[in-house]
């Protein structure tokens, strides 16, 4: 690994933690570029599906669509995303205080292309 690349790999990120990431290549920056661009492909598909769902007051399918966001979001490791995921899942699957969904899905949402930024920074150095 180039100096280059270790210094990306150990840079503070605003929007991102790659540890979960890093356990689970065990340091192999190929896998880490395909589990990268698996997300970059899934993402975007599954976050239309939610506002699909969540405007169609799917709830059910919403929460199941959260539920398996879960893995997906430990590899990007934002907070603020995998917050929201949990308490849509939740409150989603018990179909209470569903006037609040709609703000859970726009913060991830919303959160994505500043974590994406970042993510394709990370992969374009490995």
């Amino acid at each position: 690994m180039s100096i280059e690349t270790t210094n990306q790999m150990n840079k503070v990120f605003e929007y991102i933690n790659l540890d979960y990431l890093d356990m689970m290549a065990d340091g192999d920056n190929d896998m880490k570029k395909v589990m990268l661009g698996m997300l970059f492909e899934e993402m975007p598909e599954e976050l239309e599906k939610m506002q699909q769902l969540c405007q169609a007051k799917d709830w059910q399918e919403l929460s199941s669509v959260a539920h398996k966001m879960k893995s997906t979001l430990s590899f990007v490791g934002n907070d603020t995303m995998t917050n929201a995921n949990k308490t849509l899942e939740v409150m989603s699957k018990a179909e209470t205080e569903t006037e609040s969904l709609a703000e859970m899905v726009t913060t991830i949402v919303e959160m994505w292309p500043k974590v994406l930024n970042e993510l394709k920074g990370v992969h374009d150095n490995l």
